[in-house]
């Protein structure tokens, strides 16, 4: 299996565990020491394999979950550019009473054998004015507990 399609494979875990909120569906894709740098606004990284599916679950637990619904599309890739994995994503979020929420995003995979060491993800540099305008005018529901 080339990286390509062990990184098609990891999104296609990942969706599991979102769906059943068991990550360690995903363990065996990451190494013992990866580490997971987001750069959606405030600049985050954990490293080690436990500290990345914790960091992970607790994205989707705060924002993902807070939505009615969700549907992930590759827009560019996966492909390998020859260091690694990159791939061009958007992802539209549902609310009731609310048009769809938009985010498109670059998600990057350094691999080390069969296994991500490190993966990267930030959102398209446009996607910020529009998600401060629906968050301004929709957002208070992410607020709620």
């Amino acid at each position: 299996m080339d990286r390509a399609d062990r990184y098609a494979a990891y999104a296609a875990a990942f969706e599991d565990a979102y769906a059943s909120d068991d990550w360690s569906r995903i363990a065996p894709y990451f190494t013992e020491s990866a580490t997971y740098r987001s750069y959606y606004g405030a600049n985050l990284e954990v490293t080690g394999r436990d500290a990345v599916l914790r960091q992970l679950r607790s994205d989707a637990q705060a924002f993902d979950r807070k939505f009615d619904g969700r549907k992930l599309e590759f827009t560019e890739g996966p492909r390998d550019d020859g260091e690694r994995i990159f791939a061009r994503w958007k992802m539209v979020y549902s609310k009731a009473g609310a048009p769809d929420l938009v985010l498109c995003g670059i998600e990057r995979a350094t691999f080390e054998g069969e296994q991500i060491a490190l993966l990267e993800d930030e959102y398209e540099p446009e996607t910020f004015g529009e998600f401060g305008a629906w968050l301004g005018k929709y957002g208070g529901f992410l607020h709620e507990d």
